[in-house]
């Protein structure tokens, strides 16, 4: 056989054994399909959407969602069936505050921006009253709900306005914010969004499946070099001192909108410590500064690696993995997540969808702070779109976009 032939059978030999490599990447980004086991089939035979933040997760029916820390654009606590003690709630913190320094002064104690919400404002010590750093708690009060946040005045007032409670089940279709029992009507994109959530799945209990994401982190230095240029240095500082592992796979990692990379890999005890980040330089609601997901198997009492045993061998665990990743995506497809091109319309045109529609001008058109100004509209199909009576040549530049499902519980 002359060289050109063995050439040939080396590089299709090749090939085939990429193609056969389970953990492999069909192309940049793109995972291999590693084949679900009869175990997982059923697992996965009925699933069901949950929400947080404003992502969805397709799980499982048998998944129970967890909430983690969420701030919007501070911390957020869910107090269960507390409505009826809002009051006390407040009257609580106001007490807690001024017991922590003799110096503390509460500067307001009352209504918060709707009826059914308190806001109490102070300052911790004198050093703080000093120099302005006036602290604010907001208790809201929504269906049999008390909603805690640390924050207050102006700013937070659209969101407290926006807030409702729902059934954890629900999944609305309109844009804004899934939290512990309520949810949040935003399409503004412009606040700090720190959200978390995980999974537990009843019939594999050693698994732990997790998703975070941080919209304005800092992706200065190594904070914006992402995951693999992290391992990389955390090998490099600790040398032989690095734990032994065994890598199933690594690399570049699509999920969604987001270009990410993960690693997958194997401790010594067992345990499958797997990870995917994806660094937003844009620092966006669609590109968070970060964003990532985690699961580990051989769980036990929350402490990794605990558990006897894991449950699931490399391939069911790296098919789980990507089945479960593979759902994560924003819950609405209109602004501030908007993926792909925004509808709009002009003032006076058959409005092509139903739902919210907001208008604008072209930067720097004196009127455009004033239509801006304007609170969104709710048009059905095939109904023209309102005209705001201003000057025919102004009219034709307003241009409405459509930001989402209308709220049909509010």
């Amino acid at each position: 056989m002359n060289y050109g032939g063995r050439l040939c059978i080396a590089c299709l030999a090749g090939l085939l054994l990429m193609a056969c490599q389970p953990y492999s990447y069909k192309e940049r980004g793109v995972p291999n399909q590693v084949e679900l086991s009869p175990q997982l089939q059923a697992l996965f035979a009925q699933t069901k959407l949950v929400c947080f933040g404003r992502y969805v997760l397709a799980v499982p029916v048998e998944a129970e969602l967890i909430f983690g820390p969420q701030d919007f654009p501070a911390e957020i606590l869910t107090h269960v069936g507390a409505a009826s003690r809002a009051k006390d709630f407040a009257e609580a913190h106001r007490r807690s505050v001024l017991a922590r320094n003799d110096t503390a002064v509460v500067t307001y104690f009352g209504p918060g921006p709707t009826s059914h919400s308190f806001e109490i404002r102070s300052f911790e010590n004198k050093n703080a009253k000093a120099y302005g750093n006036e602290d604010a708690q907001t208790f809201v009060v929504s269906g049999k709900h008390l909603f805690e946040w640390s924050y207050g005045g102006e700013e937070l007032a659209p969101l407290v306005r926006g807030l409702r409670a729902r059934d954890n089940a629900e999944i609305p279709r309109d844009p804004g914010v899934c939290i512990d029992h309520g949810f949040i009507t935003d399409s503004s994109g412009k606040y700090q969004e720190i959200l978390r959530a995980g999974i537990v799945l009843p019939s594999l209990p050693d698994i732990s499946f997790s998703v975070d994401s941080n919209k304005l982190a800092s992706v200065d230095g190594a904070n914006g070099e992402g995951l693999l240029a992290s391992i990389a240095a955390q090998k490099a500082d600790l040398g032989k001192l690095y734990p032994k592992l065994t890598t199933l796979r690594e690399g570049k990692r699509i999920v969604g909108v987001w270009q990410g990379e993960e690693s997958l890999v194997r401790r010594a005890d067992g345990t499958h410590d797997f990870e995917w980040e994806a660094v937003g330089k844009e620092r966006t609601t669609l590109h968070p500064s970060s964003i990532g997901a985690k699961m580990y198997t051989k769980v036990a009492a929350n402490r990794i690696g605990a558990a006897d045993e894991a449950s699931l061998s490399d391939d069911e665990a790296v098919a789980l993995w990507d089945r479960l990743l593979d759902g994560l995506r924003f819950r609405v497809d209109a602004p501030p997540t908007q993926t792909g091109k925004p509808v709009t319309v002009r003032s006076g045109q058959v409005v092509p969808r139903s739902g919210m529609w907001r208008a604008s001008l072209p930067s720097g058109h004196p009127m455009g702070a004033w239509v801006a100004g304007k609170s969104g509209v709710v048009r059905q199909a095939g109904t023209p779109m309102i005209s705001f009576g201003l000057s025919p040549s102004d009219e034709a530049q307003v241009v409405w976009t459509w930001m989402g499902e209308a709220n049909r519980t509010s």
